[in-house]
């Protein structure tokens, strides 16, 4: 997904609400038995997925942290060395996504942060 484009980010999450909707209403059709809670199983991993979009989307919007200037170590004051980027699965009630960002490393303190936050 195009960091750089806001509307193609916004056109392309729609995009996969729109046919999140259409194939729960489509299962919903195939099912018309089914319990609340059947019914809440097959949308959360579905709501899951796309919320986990739209966080990927939310935590990379200022970037991926690679190009902050003076990243400072918050336990020796040190100037950081960028190592990279380093890539992690984030787990949230809200959803789960791959998250890959800059990785800055305090050689004195051996201490490494994903800024920004």
């Amino acid at each position: 997904m195009s960091q750089a484009n806001p509307e193609a980010k916004r056109t392309e999450y729609l995009a996969a609400a729109a046919k999140m909707y259409d194939e729960l209403h489509q299962w919903r059709e195939k099912h018309p038995v089914a319990s609340i809670d059947e019914i809440a199983g097959r949308i959360t991993p579905e709501r899951r997925a796309l919320m986990g979009q739209l966080l990927s989307q939310l935590a990379r919007q200022h970037g991926d942290g690679s190009v902050i200037e003076g990243v400072m170590c918050p336990g020796c004051g040190e100037a950081m060395t960028p190592k990279g980027k380093s890539k992690r699965d984030v787990v949230h009630l809200e959803g789960e996504m791959g998250l890959e960002r800059a990785y800055y490393y305090c050689s004195p303190c051996e201490y490494g942060i994903f800024p920004p936050g």
